[in-house]
């Protein structure tokens, strides 16, 4: 009678350490970084990956706005109304910013919440581990 219960504890033991490789080895490295941060410079520090990646594909934008209207640009070089077009660029570059830095706020924020949910299961297996070495060493 002892054995097959000690034989089904060391079964069950095998099979958290396994589920707990698992996680690590799948999940684990990103989730155990973001346990680093407290939310809300998690949330931050991703708003701010954001606003670099936007700031970098207005440039690329603006680029390609005026390679393609080269010839009219150059065209027109004297007539142009150059205040009034960075006005624009910068208006469309204030609303791309503004819609992406919402957007970017909301999935860190649950990609936040969903990080703390599997930390939580994480520990508690952990827990329940130690618990078991524990229960196992009073014998």
């Amino acid at each position: 009678m002892f054995n097959e219960v000690n034989e089904l504890l060391n079964e069950n033991k095998i099979k958290m350490m396994t589920k707990m490789a698992i996680y690590e080895k799948n999940e684990g490295k990103s989730m155990l970084k973001t346990a680093k941060y407290f939310k809300g410079d998690y949330i931050a520090f991703g708003v701010l990956k954001t606003v670099i990646a936007t700031t970098f594909a207005g440039v690329i934008l603006l680029a390609m706005y005026f390679l393609c209207n080269a010839e009219g640009m150059i065209r027109d070089i004297n007539n142009l109304d150059y205040i009034g077009l960075a006005k624009k660029f910068a208006l469309y570059y204030v609303l791309m910013l503004i819609v992406f830095c919402v957007i970017a706020g909301f999935v860190y924020y649950f990609r936040y919440e969903n990080t703390r949910k599997g930390i939580k299961r994480y520990f508690s297996r952990l827990n329940k581990l130690e618990r078991f070495y524990t229960g196992q060493k009073k014998k």
